[in-house]
């Protein structure tokens, strides 16, 4: 077979394993909890902050903007939530 027609081979993520590596050495799990703590840790802000862009990009302005805004959609305020993961 012709390796003209083979697709080239991905380079692996060497930044992936060295942030898993780095967090593996910071919390050092013992458990599945412990993981779980780690990842809620690692992750919850970066969801938080993606959640605060959708909704940035939702009502078409950021939080705390106190200029005229085009549209009846406001900020309520938070309440507590909860996000479903594989993770959970």
């Amino acid at each position: 077979m012709s390796t003209a027609l083979m697709a080239p081979r991905k380079k692996r993520n060497t930044k992936g394993a060295a942030i898993a590596q780095a967090i593996l050495e910071q919390y050092q799990p013992q458990t599945k909890e412990d993981m779980q703590e780690a990842i809620k840790d690692i992750f919850g802000p970066m969801f938080e902050a993606m959640l605060q862009g959708e909704m940035d990009s939702h009502l078409g302005y950021e939080a705390n903007d106190h200029g005229h805004k085009d549209t009846d959609n406001r900020r309520n305020g938070y309440i507590s939530k909860n996000v479903k993961t594989a993770y959970v």
